[in-house]
C-alpha cells in the first residue's frame, strides 16, 4: 500500500520561556567587547556616625560602585537541505518550516543558558522543608505555601524591587507548580480568579505571598540523589542580559556556495546570536531548591 504524507506539518509541541522577558536587556555597541553595569553600593553610616557635632566638618564617606561585566558568547547551528529533498518533498514550504524549527532550539539554548547563569552565580538559595542544602533534599520534599513564604519574606528583607503590580515573578517548573497548588490550600489564587483587573504576565497562572507564578517546562533539573527542581523567584533587575548580536535566522539558497557547493547539491538554513547573562543584584533573587511529584 501506499504512503501518503499530508502537506501540512504538525507544530511541535515548544515549551514557553520566559527568563529572557524578565533580564535586564543591554545593547552592546559595535567596536566593544565587553559590556559593564555600575551599581552603586549601599552606604551604610549610623544614626550616631551621621550625628553632627557644632562647628565640627564631619569625616567624608568613600562612595563605591561595583562594576559587573560581561563577555559575549556566540552560540549557532545550521540545517543542511539537499536540492532532491527540496525537489522531492511533498512539503512545499520546507525551508521555512525547518527555519521555524532551528529558531526554536536556538530559543531554548538562550532560556538555559541565563538559567546557567542563575544557578551557578546566584547565591540566596532556600531548600524545601527546611533542609540545609541540596545533598539533604529527599523526595517527600516537595515545595509548599511556606516555603514560598519564606523567599516573599527573603525578598522584601532585602529591599527586592517588584516587577508587576507589586508582585515579584517566580518561574517554576509545572511539576512545581502543581505541588504549590496542592499545598497552599485558601493561600493560592488562580490568575482567572483574580479580583482586579491588573494585567496578567504571559503564562501566569496564579500568585501566592505577593509573587506571580510563572509555569514552564524548560527547567534544568539537578541529579543528587533525587531530581532538584530549582525555582527561580525575583524581582526587578536581578540578572542582566548583555547583547552583542540579535538573533539571527539565516537562508541560502542551492547554488549560493559556488564552487564550495560545485553541483548545486545543499541549502542551509541557520541560526546565530551572541550574548552573556550575568547576575546584577543577589538580593533580587532567590532559588528554592526542592523535589517535585511527577505524573
Amino acid at each position: 500500500m501506499q504512503n501518503f504524507l499530508r502537506k501540512q506539518v504538525l507544530e511541535n509541541l515548544e515549551p514557553e520561556l520566559y527568563f529572557a522577558k524578565y533580564g535586564q536587556v543591554s545593547k552592546a555597541e559595535n567596536g566593544y567587547l565587553t559590556l559593564s553595569w555600575a551599581r552603586f553600593d549601599q552606604l551604610t553610616r549610623t544614626v550616631a556616625q551621621v550625628t553632627l557635632t557644632e562647628g565640627v566638618t564631619p569625616t567624608e564617606v568613600d562612595a563605591t560602585v561595583t562594576v559587573v561585566q560581561a563577555t559575549p558568547v556566540q552560540y549557532g547551528m545550521q540545517v543542511i537541505i539537499s536540492d532532491f529533498l527540496q525537489k522531492t518533498s511533498p512539503i512545499s514550504s520546507i525551508l521555512e518550516l525547518v527555519g521555524r524549527e532551528v529558531a526554536a532550539n536556538m530559543m531554548r539554548v538562550i532560556d538555559k543558558v541565563i538559567q546557567t547563569e542563575l544557578i551557578t552565580s546566584g547565591t540566596n538559595v532556600i531548600y524545601a522543608n527546611g533542609r540545609a542544602n541540596r545533598a539533604a533534599l529527599i523526595a517527600g520534599d516537595v515545595v509548599t505555601g511556606a516555603d514560598i513564604s519564606k523567599v516573599a519574606i527573603k525578598l522584601r528583607k532585602q529591599n527586592a524591587k517588584t516587577i508587576s503590580e507589586g508582585c515579584y515573578v517566580g518561574i517554576v517548573d509545572n511539576f512545581v507548580a502543581g505541588d504549590i497548588r496542592n499545598s497552599s490550600t485558601g493561600l493560592w489564587l488562580d490568575a482567572n480568579k483574580y479580583v482586579t483587573n491588573g494585567a496578567i504576565l504571559n503564562g501566569e497562572t496564579g500568585k501566592l505571598q505577593g509573587i506571580k507564578i510563572v509555569e514552564t517546562s524548560n527547567i534544568d533539573t539537578v541529579a543528587s540523589g533525587i531530581t532538584v527542581y530549582p525555582s527561580y523567584f525575583m524581582g526587578k533587575d536581578a540578572y542582566g542580559i548583555a547583547n552583542w548580536q540579535n538573533m539571527e535566522t539565516i537562508f541560502h539558497p542551492i547554488g549560493s556556495a559556488g564552487s564550495a557547493d560545485p553541483l548545486n547539491q545543499r541549502a542551509t538554513v541557520g541560526a546565530k546570536i551572541a550574548f552573556a547573562a550575568k547576575m546584577l543584584q543577589q538580593n533580587a533573587l532567590v532559588r528554592l531548591e526542592s523535589a517535585a511529584t511527577a505524573v
